[in-house]
């Protein structure tokens, strides 16, 4: 290995250095550099990734947080399977040396860093399989492969990339052990791509079978060979249960519809000529529905690999493999079951055909296969794939009716093409020395990875938009203060804090902050099923759990207290601390005393009963029957827009002549001491870029409050404030920009805020003090008379709990929470987590690891025999 770092050393420098220097490049042209105006984050990257690198860089600097749980978004998650979709990078550490102020740049530099050692991987994987090619061309193809369109395109996934760095290894793994039965960098590389993304490791499982089956073909069939392969490969998934037993268990039990159903024979919006379109320089469609895969590598690549199926000493069966191993992925392309199949039977929300790197993978096995047998080349074998995929790419241009293809993109797709030619023209004319054209050769292709990277950028911000970093550090100027003046007011004691009006739905996780909202893959569809029948947004997976826009009563039983409120109006119970920052006195502990115990409350599944499912969740809790919500209705109605619809929908349209968008207006009165409503389900909106809903709230003449709502991702009941006495009200609801908008029946509700005190005062009668540990809550009561504890916690069996010190029963509770037994007297209970199987895990890890080690010392010693032999 040194001798080959040695001899090679300026090579490997440069092969981090290119692919990661042309990134950088690119990134500039568009105005992205460290420190520049315009942040690296975009799409996921903003509402998700930066979150996670300051919460991962906030555990390694505070020794009260874990990483096996985190109580950031969702009310509280398992952090460990988590991280095993999310965190799993060598490179996480670096965020250390950042903040969440600085974090942006921190993306930046392990993008770049990540980029760099997949060209290195790369490099070194390639130039230890294919001796014999010279290394400047190793160099340009991986580079090639670094920038291919599946991780350019998707840049702002920093996760996958890590994906990138281990598969050409694990490649190289393969050869080592096919051909030399070498088995330990394949064990290795292998193992460690199960730990860090099992999502990926699944479909890298998948081909590596298929490729091992093609390859064998190369050869006569040995079934030691292959039972070498399978054992290896078996020992390997099961060192890696150290990662994947808990996330699976954790999946299993607490993600809900993880398996997609299959409902056509075709994917969606496939068509004849997608593989050619995806193919030129430069093409990019859309990373979010109906996107057509991302499979380009490069124009020379593609030429060499088809090329490979003219090769005459290629046997048939060798040829057939391997057109049909590129014949099933590209069948699964079209096929909605084997694209399912591919990712897990699990349909994913964007960015679509995630196994599309594979296609590229082969496509740059079968150039480097060809380019070790040069000498049997002849031009004719060049000259069909080029005038094949020539026709192809002009019938794509004019008969394919594809839009993101611009003339640009052809024209440079057609000169590429043709400059290839002629430098395989030149080859084997010999008009030029092979090493100036192999230097040309290179640079060429080195140009071309860097344009289609520049406009694989290009579409990224068309489509998602990098965000400005004034407009990050805006919210992070702001946010963050908020949250350390709630620090230092809470101190250990277990907080949760909402904004109502949040940047992301993972700001629990940037700010450090426990919160209720969460976006997330990986999340325990349990507790959201839960949090939706009680009023919050919660989408069809469960992907996305939102706060703004419920009552006071979820805010007092979910322990929400603290809210940061810049516009809406105050709400009861909450007292302002500073500027933005209320306390809510009304907040339950994370331990809610039950006196008698608690039974499941019966919820409704229903839209329009959400406040019936609160009402009796708070009666179960605290043995009431009480009726908290009233509704109330308008004196009167008006609208500068044309009604129409029904009794279950109704439809706003602008009227001729009017500007502006449509608005309705209500004349009402307040009822004295309630906290008042607006319901206002199912909003749809004509104008797609508009869709934020203006409330106006006035009392005669005064303007009481005016506020803007993002009515995507949130709930059905806006905040319309408390008012002591009976008030007279005017309440306007606008829709700007917008000339229809349609929505469900409009109710006003009132809470009567003389019985929820009461209902609150009962269940405050026994306080119950809650303190956050590492990876765990202690909590300590003292009762009249024995009761339970109900645990706002989501529900998981890596739960355990000891009272007094001696372990105790935990229970379900309302399906997604929890519940213990709490006797009488002073007590102190202690909650631990763990995840359910990570000691099962560890074991196979070790035991894996040593049968390993067992299995290739045998094995060694057998080939050491048989050559002495």
């Amino acid at each position: 290995m040194f001798d080959f770092i040695k001899k090679n050393m300026w090579l490997l420098l440069g092969s981090f250095v290119l692919p990661a220097g042309l990134l950088a490049v690119a990134f500039a042209f568009l105005g992205i550099y460290w420190g520049s105006d315009t942040s690296i984050l975009a799409g996921d990257a903003y509402h998700q990734y930066v979150a996670i690198h300051t919460l991962y860089r906030d555990i390694l600097h505070n020794s009260n947080l874990g990483f096996l749980y985190a109580f950031t978004n969702g009310l509280g998650l398992n952090l460990y399977a988590f991280s095993a979709y999310y965190m799993g990078s060598f490179f996480m550490p670096i965020t250390y040396f950042f903040n969440v102020h600085n974090m942006p740049d921190a993306l930046y530099l392990i993008t770049l860093l990540k980029f760099g050692t997949i060209g290195l991987s790369s490099f070194v994987a390639l130039k230890n399989m294919y001796k014999k090619l010279p290394s400047l061309l190793i160099l340009a193809l991986s580079t090639s492969f670094t920038l291919m369109s599946f991780l350019t395109s998707q840049v702002e996934i920093i996760m996958w990339l890590d994906v990138f760095i281990w598969l050409p290894l694990i490649i190289w793994g393969m050869h080592a052990l096919q051909d030399f039965g070498k088995r330990r960098l394949y064990f290795i590389t292998l193992s460690l791509l199960f730990i860090q993304n099992y999502y990926f490791g699944f479909m890298v499982a998948l081909f590596l079978i298929f490729y091992f089956l093609a390859r064998s073909t190369f050869q006569k069939w040995s079934w030691r060979k292959f039972f070498d392969f399978a054992l290896t490969s078996a020992l390997s998934a099961f060192t890696s249960l150290v990662m994947l037993l808990p996330m699976y268990l954790d999946l299993k039990a607490n993600n809900s519809q993880a398996v997609s159903q299959i409902d056509a024979l075709w994917t969606q919006n496939s068509d004849l000529f997608d593989l050619f379109s995806k193919n030129f320089i430069g093409a990019y469609d859309t990373t979010q529905y109906n996107a057509v895969p991302m499979i380009y590598l490069g124009l020379l690549p593609l030429l060499l690999a088809l090329t490979f199926f003219f090769l005459p000493q290629v046997k048939r069966r060798t040829k057939l493999a391997f057109g049909a191993l590129l014949t099933l992925l590209i069948a699964s392309f079209y096929l909605q079951f084997l694209d399912l199949a591919w990712q897990g039977m699990h349909s994913p929300n964007m960015f679509l055909h995630r196994y599309a790197f594979l296609f590229s993978l082969i496509i740059l096995l079968l150039t480097c296969e060809t380019l070790t047998r040069y000498r049997q080349v002849k031009l004719w074998m060049l000259l069909l794939p080029f005038v094949f995929l020539s026709l192809a790419f002009i019938s794509t241009a004019l008969l394919g009716g594809y839009p993101y293809i611009y003339a640009l993109h052809v024209l440079l797709t057609l000169l590429f093409m043709l400059a290839y030619f002629l430098a395989a023209l030149t080859f084997f004319k010999k008009w030029l020395p092979w090493r100036p054209l192999l230097i040309i050769l290179s640079l060429f292709m080195a140009a071309e990875a860097g344009l289609n990277t520049y406009y694989q950028l290009s579409g990224i911000k068309r489509e998602w938009n990098f965000a400005s970093r004034n407009y990050y550090n805006t919210q992070t100027e702001f946010i963050h203060p908020l949250i350390a003046n709630v620090h230092s007011r809470a101190g250990n004691t277990f907080v949760r804090t909402e904004n109502i009006a949040p940047d992301t739905a993972n700001d629990g996780m940037k700010y450090n902050y426990n919160a209720l909202s969460q976006f997330s893959s990986v999340r325990n569809s349990n507790s959201s099923k839960i949090m939706k029948l009680l009023g919050f947004h919660a989408d069809g997976t469960y992907l996305n759990l939102r706060y703004p826009e419920n009552t006071l009563i979820m805010d007092s039983l979910l322990s929400i207290n603290y809210n940061i409120n810049q516009f809406q109006p105050e709400k009861y119970g909450f007292k302002q601390m500073k500027p933005y920052l209320f306390e809510n006195k009304n907040a339950l502990s994370l331990g809610i005393f039950v006196q008698e115990g608690f039974k499941d409350a019966p919820l409704i599944d229903n839209k329009k009963e959400f406040l019936k499912n609160q009402e009796s969740f708070l009666n179960h809790l605290t043995h009431r029957r009480e009726k908290y919500f009233t509704q109330f209705y308008a004196h009167s109605e008006t609208s500068n827009s044309n009604i129409s619809g029904n009794e279950n929908q109704v439809t706003l349209t602008r009227k001729l002549g009017e500007e502006g968008g449509v608005s309705v207006s209500y004349d009402l009165t307040a009822p004295a001491h309630s906290q008042i409503y607006l319901e206002l389900p199912n909003v749809s909106y004509l104008s797609q870029n508009s869709k934020t809903t203006t409330i106006s709230i006035s009392a005669g003449p005064k303007i009481l409050h005016v506020y803007n709502v993002n009515s995507k991702d949130v709930g059905n009941f806006y905040n319309l404030g408390y008012f002591a006495k009976t008030t007279p009200l005017k309440v306007s609801v606008s829709f700007p920009e917008n000339t229809q908008v349609s929505f469900g029946t409009t109710r006003f509700w009132a809470l009567d805020t003389n019985k929820y005190q009461a209902a609150i005062d009962s269940l405050k009668k026994t306080e119950v003090k809650t303190t956050q540990v590492k990876n765990g809550i202690h909590l300590t009561y003292k009762a009249d008379s024995s009761g339970q504890l109900f645990l706002t916690l989501p529900y998981d069996k890596g739960w355990t709990a000891k009272l007094d010190g001696k372990p105790v029963k935990l229970d379900r509770a309302q399906q997604g929470f929890m519940k213990l037994d709490a006797p009488a007297g002073q007590h102190k209970v202690e909650l631990q987590f763990f995840p359910q199987g990570l000691k099962a895990g560890l074991t196979c890890f070790f035991v894996g690891i040593f049968l390993f080690i067992g299995y290739d010392f045998v094995k060694r010693k057998s080939s050491m025999r048989d050559q002495e032999h």
